[in-house]
């Protein structure tokens, strides 16, 4: 018997694998479409604030205005900001350098001056944004406000990554207003919801006296989901992230920098009236701030 090789099978080529390209070609929408996702999420919760940097966060500060009649606050912590426009509330001023300077008397004196010929307001407001901010800690300003129809005092706080976010993704604290009289505290804090809606939670607190009588010491307290303001070492509002309107983002534990204000007119408080007087004066005797880990809590 004769024993023969058999002829080789023929293999057949592979076939193309048209499922994997398909899966694959489906793949790449679906994974930029997460990578969206993400994104949005951590702006959504963030405001991308993590890419904000921290200014002194860790180190006491102290600011007594003291300088020569006429000079300008310490550079290296504060910026003058100048122009109108309303600056969001309709307001009558112009902000110019000329309103903000020291009075060689230990004081930082923003004044507010509303011509008698019905001219444009001038006063004055600084900030201390890309120079110093803090997260966490107690922040104090001693301060004797103005009193009178048509202006609005503020020392206030704003979110340091509100040039990328804007406002109210940014967040506002309101330490301290009070628009046209003093016999009554105002205090607000201002957030986002969704994309360009803002909610607001407002405390006002009646006074034993005018604040506008004396100087006092205006004090806000940053916790992680905590903000608590006192007017001299009394709180008046203690505020937790769970006090927010549910749709509204809680954006406080991030950097925040610093602003005194001096507004004249606008939606809130309204128009100054003949009862005005024509100069207007804030003074700011001393800010202080102390790191969280070496202060105890004001709250009771």
């Amino acid at each position: 018997m004769t024993l023969t090789t058999p002829p080789p099978t023929e293999t057949s080529a592979p076939r193309p694998r048209r499922r994997r390209r398909r899966w694959l070609t489906l793949g790449i929408p679906a994974g930029i479409l997460v990578i969206v996702l993400v994104i949005t999420g951590v702006w959504w919760f963030t405001g991308f604030s993590f890419l904000t940097p921290k200014y002194g966060d860790d180190e006491a500060l102290f600011d007594d205005f003291d300088g020569p009649a006429g000079s300008k606050p310490n550079s290296a912590f504060w910026s003058i900001q100048t122009g109108g426009g309303g600056w969001g509330n309709n307001e009558l001023q112009e902000y110019t350098e000329d309103a903000v300077a020291l009075d060689g008397e230990g004081n930082l004196v923003i004044t507010a001056t509303i011509p008698a010929d019905g001219g444009t307001p001038t006063s004055g407001r600084i900030t201390s944004h890309n120079k110093w901010s803090f997260s966490f800690g107690q922040l104090s300003a001693r301060v004797k406000l103005p009193e009178a129809q048509g202006l609005l005092p503020a020392f206030w706080l704003l979110g340091d990554n509100i040039d990328r976010v804007g406002w109210p993704n940014a967040g506002e604290v309101d330490i301290i207003e009070t628009p046209n009289d003093t016999s009554r505290s105002r205090h607000h804090l201002h957030g986002p919801i969704g994309w360009t809606e803002h909610w607001s939670l407002n405390q006002g607190v009646d006074m034993p006296a005018p604040l506008a009588d004396d100087y006092h010491v205006y004090t806000v307290e940053k916790q992680p989901g905590r903000i608590i303001i006192a007017i001299d070492d009394q709180v008046v509002w203690d505020v937790e992230e769970w006090d927010v309107p549910l749709t509204g983002r809680w954006v406080f534990d991030e950097p925040t920098h610093v602003l005194f204000s001096l507004a004249v007119g606008g939606n809130w408080p309204g128009d100054p009236d003949a009862t005005t007087p024509e100069v207007n004066k804030m003074l700011i005797d001393w800010m202080a701030y102390t790191p969280a880990d070496q202060t105890e809590t004001i709250a009771p």
